[in-house]
């Protein structure tokens, strides 16, 4: 089990790659500096990245724990 510590500096470094490529993607799709003008979007971006790894998370320990129900298997 990863102690307090780690998981925070994990996070922390999880939030930073997201920003950094919230960033990216925003600036490519819509063109350089519109994230900057359009710090929403990168929230928005995080936000899904972050759900997302909770549910992909969420998802191992259904599988570990075999918990998935047979029907939908």
């Amino acid at each position: 089990m990863l102690e307090a510590g780690m998981v925070e500096k994990k996070s922390a470094g999880s939030a930073s790659l997201w920003m950094r490529e919230a960033v990216e993607a925003i600036d490519k799709q819509f063109g350089t500096g519109y994230a900057r003008e359009h710090p929403e979007m990168v929230a928005g971006f995080m936000q899904a990245a972050a759900i997302d790894q909770a549910g992909m998370y969420i998802r191992s320990l259904v599988e570990i724990f075999d918990l998935w129900p047979s029907s939908l298997g």
